[in-house]
């Protein structure tokens, strides 16, 4: 499947979510990111969205082939929906391509809910640092011209694309492990990283273009 309907007048919704382990991402993700009557494509390898989204019951597929089934269904209404893809394999590159694939083809410029998708351990279904490659790529380049809005969420700035940098116009960037986290994404964001180095658990720095503010989650 292609997208349809290329809408150039449509805006860039990417986002980035960036931050260690326990942090706060997934949080961010479902207080700040999705709303209720959002449709939303969920990849989520270790079932980290089992339950409910923005008050929505998440609705979760084992099978690749029925999570694409049921993407195509919702996509077909006007009603939002929370769509997920829990493979029970130990997930590889491919996997997220293949997911990547199913969304890329559901793209439509004309329809009237953009597309979010959830993307969980991007670095660890990345293949290079360089340039994306395959349909994530794909997504991040000219999705938006479709509808689609990636939401990509990972823990180190250095093990992920450097598109991902250059496309999201949206940013949260949460706790480092290391010092060197911080200054990488001080490079890459222009954040300074004295700043990173401040934030504790479920506080965040949201960027926008190049503003950017502090905040935290609160439950």
């Amino acid at each position: 499947m292609r997208p349809i309907n290329q809408n150039n007048a449509l805006a860039n919704f990417h986002t980035s979510v960036i931050g260690m382990s326990e942090c706060g991402k997934t949080s961010v993700v479902k207080k700040k990111v999705i709303q209720p009557t959002d449709q939303v494509a969920i990849f989520d390898p270790y079932g980290d969205y089992e339950g409910k989204l923005a008050g929505r019951v998440v609705r979760s597929y084992h099978s690749l082939r029925d999570f694409a089934e049921a993407m195509i269904a919702g996509r077909k209404t006007r009603q939002g929906f929370k769509i997920a893809w829990n493979p029970q394999h130990e997930t590889k590159p491919v996997d997220f391509d293949n997911f990547c694939k199913v969304a890329w083809g559901l793209g439509n410029g004309k329809h009237p809910k953009p597309l979010k998708l959830i993307l969980e351990e991007v670095a660890e279904h990345s293949k290079t640092a360089g340039k994306a490659e395959g349909y994530h790529g794909e997504i991040l380049r000219v999705g938006r011209k479709f509808g689609l809005h990636s939401i990509n969420i990972f823990q180190a700035g250095q093990e992920v694309s450097k598109t991902i940098f250059r496309q999201c116009k949206y940013s949260y960037v949460m706790m480092q492990m290391l010092e060197s986290d911080e200054r990488y994404l001080q490079e890459k964001m222009g954040i300074p990283a004295q700043e990173i180095s401040q934030l504790k658990k479920l506080e965040y720095i949201r960027k926008v273009n190049k503003e950017w503010s502090k905040g935290k989650i609160r439950w």
